[in-house]
């Protein structure tokens, strides 16, 4: 088997809301336009990573979890976390990031998951932030509780997810919520929350929609947090 992960992109639209609103809005195109070179940063930082030894956390998601919106990828949460998790504990931790902008429910379990058993990662840690996507682009709010429920049941029962964060969705959101809440009850995932931070002007990249480097900081100890709380780091 080739030892270079797949390369994972979600397929955009010929015509998009993004590229509609970056001919209008500088700072959507600016954030926008970091997208696939940010992809291509953690296709190589994946690349290493599977070389190396250590314990091995594999983070899930979005574009958050690929930093979008931060003034380099290394800045969003996952290298901040990485890094932390290396000094507090002495250990070599290696991250693989299987995130992709855009994703969604359903690009968790068909293109996300299989990757972790096809190249045999077998994770000591396992994060999932995501359903933003979902809950804001999507309408049918069956379908997306539906996709919601199909990734809960895919994930392993030590997984760390995240709830999904407030917006004028409400109905969708908390209809996601509720199946994740139910999970954790049940034991099927650990929850926790990566957006438990203070809202500002400050906190928000150019497009007005993803962190900036000061909340992916928030993004980080939320993270932390529930690492330690959870017991995925001793």
């Amino acid at each position: 088997m080739s030892q270079r992960l797949p390369a994972l992109r979600r397929t955009r639209r010929k015509i998009n809301i993004t590229s509609l609103a970056g001919r209008v809005l500088d700072g959507v195109a600016k954030v926008d336009a970091t997208v696939e070179p940010y992809a291509r940063w953690w296709d190589q930082w994946n690349d290493e990573a599977l070389s190396q030894q250590g314990p091995l956390w594999v983070a899930l998601g979005d574009s958050v979890t690929q930093g979008i919106g931060a003034s380099h990828p290394s800045r969003g949460y996952a290298i901040r976390t990485l890094e932390r998790m290396r000094e507090d504990t002495g250990e070599p931790w290696r991250l693989i990031n299987l995130s992709m902008s855009g994703g969604r429910f359903r690009d968790v379990v068909d293109h996300q998951l299989p990757i972790i058993d096809d190249y045999r990662l077998a994770p000591q840690a396992l994060s999932v932030v995501i359903g933003s996507n979902d809950v804001i682009w999507r309408r049918n709010t069956r379908r997306i509780v539906e996709d919601a429920q199909t990734m809960v049941d895919a994930l392993p029962a030590d997984a760390l997810v995240s709830t999904v964060a407030g917006s004028n969705r409400e109905r969708r959101r908390a209809g996601v919520n509720r199946v994740l809440d139910t999970a954790a009850t049940a034991g099927k995932v650990n929850l926790f929350d990566a957006w438990k931070w203070p809202r500002g002007q400050h906190l928000w990249a150019e497009d007005r929609f993803h962190p900036n480097d000061n909340a992916y900081h928030h993004l980080h100890e939320n993270l932390y947090v529930a690492f330690h709380s959870h017991r995925i780091l001793s």
